[in-house]
């Protein structure tokens, strides 16, 4: 599949780097690890649901003086008090640890393949606990 995306770009002969970067790319991506089914829906969905995390934060947030909850406890309340801008570190720590979470579940993949599924899956399940979390403090603000 890959193969044929990038036949239909063969390398100009005036820019003499976009082959290397052409086999680079097929490198990367032309590896066993993007195209197991475990690996591939869970990096989807995770991407997926950091996509909806970002777009759910732009869509709701807007910009105000008055301080915002941004962390809830049932036990003690509110916890945690802060500006606007504040909102927008939870997806920004999700965005950092999803590619932590894929670089080191590729580099594990050959080496112990049920490393780079937890990996992986841990990816899907962080991103979900994340938009859990900040559905909760766009309910609770907005």
């Amino acid at each position: 599949m890959l193969n044929k995306f990038f036949a239909k770009f063969p390398p100009r002969s005036d820019q003499p780097l976009s082959g290397k970067v052409r086999e680079r790319l097929r490198r990367f991506f032309w590896h066993g690890f993007w195209t197991d089914p475990v690996i591939f829906f869970s990096i989807i969905l995770a991407l997926l649901a950091n996509a909806g995390i970002w777009a759910a934060l732009f869509w709701t947030a807007v910009p105000t003086d008055a301080p915002i909850i941004l962390h809830y406890n049932i036990y003690f309340g509110v916890d945690v008090v802060g500006n606007w801008k504040s909102l927008f570190f939870m997806p920004a720590l999700a965005t950092g640890l999803l590619l932590l979470n894929l670089v080191f579940s590729r580099f594990f993949y050959y080496k112990e393949r049920l490393v780079s599924y937890l990996f992986a899956g841990t990816a899907l399940v962080l991103q979900l606990l994340m938009a859990v979390g900040v559905i909760s403090a766009i309910l609770i603000n907005f």
